[in-house]
């Protein structure tokens, strides 16, 4: 599974009512490739580009984020090594469990 298709799967993941109220926006900068995932009120939507003002922005190749996504390269790692780049790491954790890293 590549980046985009793993993105593209996480608004189906995310519970509405788990996340009711949770209003923000993650975007993903792969260089040649931009995506956001924007939640308001708890529904997620994968977007094309970087779309509003992010929370946390995450900035990888988009091979290693594929990596990442499934469990072949730890994020921790990654950006000890500089191969994932974190905005705000200790918002990203809030997000973790949505994105499915957890």
């Amino acid at each position: 599974m590549n980046a985009r298709e793993f993105l593209e799967r996480v608004p189906q993941k995310v519970d509405p009512e788990e996340n009711k109220g949770l209003n923000t926006a993650l975007h993903f900068d792969f260089k040649e490739e931009q995506y956001t995932l924007a939640v308001k009120d708890g529904v997620a939507e994968f977007l094309e580009g970087l779309v509003g003002e992010p929370e946390v922005t995450l900035k990888a190749k988009a091979d290693d984020f594929a990596k990442i996504a499934s469990g072949e390269m730890n994020p921790m790692t990654a950006m000890m090594f500089g191969k994932l780049k974190v905005s705000n790491p200790g918002a990203m954790m809030k997000y973790a469990k949505m994105l499915g890293f957890m």
